[in-house]
């Protein structure tokens, strides 16, 4: 029985030289990207085709072509690598302990540090790394995350939080709204005003800058140009683990 499922389980060697001729069209070309001779190549896909009882491709004077089984086959086998791949990473990244799952904030983390990712990698391509978007704090322990960059302060429980940088937040509007409306410090305050779920007290910080305080209604204005005087540093972005 055991001999007998053997069969349908090639070696990784014949598999990855028949994904290379398959994606490439040649042997000579698969033994460059294996860094492996022609004729070891030719070896593997000849030692697969026999254990297999099929002819994977077709030989010609132009050079080697996948047959109709042969393309069902590469199909499969090219998806089935790439799993195998993705499983042994992970497995060396847990042994090793160099995965990190991190929560990160939307907008800092596609404008800031998305663009500096590449060559963090390229310095520690050891290291594995999960995002996932995160506002406001949450269960570690639930949501299997490793750590978290958060905005505001370092009062989250259970955590260590080390200070990563200050914040500046300005109120902005749309030019058009601020043609017909000009947006000039104490004078927002009866303009719409629109709230940021990771910023709640951004407005308060704002409107204290102007020694006054903001006003009960509010509701949202578009973005695009910055009003007329910065706001006093609403919060800071810290990176929080489970302590």
């Amino acid at each position: 029985m055991l001999t007998h499922q053997r069969r349908f389980l090639p070696s990784t060697s014949a598999l990855a030289a028949f994904d290379s001729v398959a994606k490439l069209g040649s042997f000579s070309a698969a033994a460059n990207e294996l860094n492996l001779t022609q004729g070891a190549i030719s070896r593997q896909i000849s030692l697969l085709e026999d254990q297999l009882g099929v002819k994977l491709f077709d030989r010609n004077n132009r050079g080697v072509e996948l047959t109709s089984i042969g393309r069902d086959y590469a199909k499969g086998i090219g998806d089935a690598l790439a799993t195998i791949r993705t499983l042994s990473l992970e497995a060396m990244a847990k042994a090793e302990d160099t995965h990190l799952r991190l929560a990160i904030l939307p907008t800092f983390g596609t404008r800031w540090l998305m663009p500096r990712i590449p060559d963090f990698l390229q310095k520690h391509p050891s290291i594995i790394i999960d995002f996932a978007t995160r506002i406001g704090q949450f269960d570690f322990e639930s949501s299997g995350l490793d750590a978290a960059i958060h905005i505001g302060e370092p009062n989250w429980p259970g955590t260590d939080c080390q200070f990563l940088m200050q914040e500046m937040v300005v109120p902005v509007c749309s030019p058009a709204f601020c043609a017909i409306i000009p947006c000039r410090g104490r004078k927002n305050a009866s303009m719409p005003l629109f709230d940021m779920a990771s910023r709640p007290r951004a407005w308060e910080h704002w409107f204290a800058s102007w020694h006054s305080q903001r006003p009960a209604a509010a509701c949202a204005s578009n973005n695009s140009q910055t009003w007329s005087r910065p706001a006093l540093p609403a919060s800071a972005l810290h990176w929080c683990r489970p302590s």
